[in-house]
């Protein structure tokens, strides 16, 4: 098979953002298990996508679920991960467990000779994994995506605050692509390209419906430029709805 047509393969079968998120989650509830016979449960907080919440799923005299704030940083690696960088999801996995491992006091358990020299290279290549696990008191309810989301209810200033925080957020990302601007409309966002003759639609995403987002042809035929406009705008579209 010739070179182009096996890179224009693995694009086709390459995970969506939020597959390669989901791939990570269940790799670090697998690491959990296997160093620290930790069984947790772990996904993105319902109230606040921000944050990835952990579940430890045993007895426990300390706080049943804790939450992890969720930066840029991580964002990148997940980016990563689904470019099928090699050996990267494990790694990542084993330094975020990690992390997490010594709240509950777990021990680590080298069940495999190789597991600290994983973990050190894990440690020096991802240094900037999300740190400074915040403790709250909170509940998880259950959701087809098979992730721990935790119900809150947020005050009016809260939402609009986060909203604003996830908006800006992504207009700030669209505003370091030459020429391209982030409209705001009713229940939908447009990603715009600015020219001399008009303004070009690259992108509509519901603000109303999470990962509803519809790429235009003109953003497709930037061969270059939309592999890394995409995830910035499916990533977007994850933290949906605004309200």
């Amino acid at each position: 098979m010739k070179k182009k047509q096996l890179a224009k393969l693995k694009k086709q079968f390459r995970p969506s953002f939020d597959q390669a998120r989901h791939q990570l989650f269940r790799e670090m509830e697998k690491q959990a298990l296997a160093l620290y016979d930790l069984p947790v449960k772990v996904g993105i907080k319902l109230e606040n996508k921000a944050e990835m919440a952990i579940e430890f799923l045993g007895e426990t005299t300390r706080d049943q679920i804790i939450s992890v704030p969720l930066d840029e940083n991580f964002i990148v690696v997940v980016k990563r991960i689904q470019q099928s960088e090699n050996g990267l999801l494990e790694r990542f996995s084993q330094k975020l467990v990690e992390e997490f491992a010594s709240y509950w006091h777990a021990s680590f358990r080298p069940n495999n000779a190789n597991s600290e020299v994983q973990t050190e290279t894990a440690a020096k290549e991802v240094q900037d994994a999300p740190q400074n696990v915040v403790v709250k008191d909170e509940t998880v309810t259950e959701q087809p995506v098979e992730e721990v989301v935790i119900e809150e209810t947020p005050t009016a200033t809260t939402t609009t605050a986060v909203e604003a925080s996830v908006l800006d957020a992504f207009k700030e990302a669209i505003a370091k692509f030459p020429k391209f601007d982030v409209v705001q409309e009713d229940n939908v966002v447009t990603v715009i390209e600015k020219t001399a003759k008009e303004d070009r639609l690259l992108a509509t995403i519901s603000t109303t419906e999470a990962n509803q987002v519809t790429i235009e042809p003109a953003l497709e035929r930037k061969y270059k430029l939309k592999l890394e406009v995409i995830p910035v705008i499916e990533d977007f579209a994850s933290k949906m709805p605004l309200a």
